[in-house]
């Protein structure tokens, strides 16, 4: 272990479900099913029509909270995500943000080079865990 990360402690945050999440897709929902509706009143009733399928599709698979139950983990030096019983190493990327009432994760899979990314609002993990988390990007940058 490099003397850089033997003072670190390590970091283990469990993502859960976001109410926070919930309530602001469901405002998005209701802004576009006002804003079909408005297209619909202003003389466009086959393009709101046609929109509808999309529309719905989109705004299911934003209702989807991915990556509840997935752990991030940090441990000297390195960063993995568990999930399901599988473990892979991942590298942060840059674009990582952190900001007082949302921190956004964006990394790389080291195996696969896959991209990925999740949005942590404020009520999906401990405050402790999300404090943790931000001092760890903070020091890493």
């Amino acid at each position: 272990m490099s003397a850089r990360y033997s003072n670190s402690p390590s970091l283990r945050l469990v993502i859960g479900e976001s109410r926070i999440h919930r309530v602001l897709h469901c405002l998005l929902c209701l802004l576009v099913a006002c804003s079909l509706y408005r297209l619909s009143l202003r003389g466009y009733p086959l393009l709101a029509l046609m929109l509808l399928p999309p529309v719905v599709l989109s705004c299911w698979r934003l209702a989807r909270q991915r990556h509840a139950g997935t752990c991030i983990n940090w441990q000297r030096g390195e960063w993995t995500l568990e999930r399901r019983s599988s473990s892979r190493g991942i590298s942060l990327s840059r674009a990582s943000t952190c900001l007082p009432w949302v921190i956004y994760l964006a990394w790389m899979e080291a195996a696969s080079a896959r991209r990925g990314s999740v949005f942590l609002l404020p009520d999906c993990a401990p405050r402790e865990q999300l404090r943790g988390l931000r001092v760890r990007l903070t020091l890493d940058r």
